[in-house]
């Protein structure tokens, strides 16, 4: 009996991995961010400190994507160690005045990356 438990227990961990190892490449947490660029006012790129890359889609156009500007993301699970996901918010602090967007969707980005203030 222990053995048939102990393969189950295997075989359900090893059936989950392909869709955490899917959503590895999205997640970045929210404390490591490394860089940011934005290549439109509808769009942010984030790379993490390990390289990799995401795509965020915005709701609206945010300002406050410029070379020496602040970009912070927040949202429901109050945990920088929560990664960013549709649905959390970017707040922005441009020329001392914050603009807050919406996070519509996080893909993965293998692109390069932008000027800073490219879309400005």
């Amino acid at each position: 009996m222990r053995k048939l438990l102990l393969v189950l227990g295997a075989a359900a961990i090893l059936g989950a991995t392909p869709a955490f190892a899917a959503d590895a490449a999205t997640c970045i947490r929210r404390n490591d961010i490394n860089e940011y660029a934005s290549p439109g006012d509808r769009a942010l790129i984030v790379q993490a400190a390990d390289r990799r890359k995401v795509l965020l889609q915005l709701t609206s156009g945010c300002s406050g994507f410029g070379q020496y500007d602040q970009v912070a993301v927040s949202g429901p699970a109050e945990s920088s160690m929560s990664c960013i996901s549709p649905g959390d918010t970017v707040t922005t602090v441009y020329a001392g005045e914050a603009g807050t967007c919406r996070i519509v969707s996080v893909t993965p980005y293998a692109g390069k990356m932008p000027p800073r203030a490219s879309h400005l």
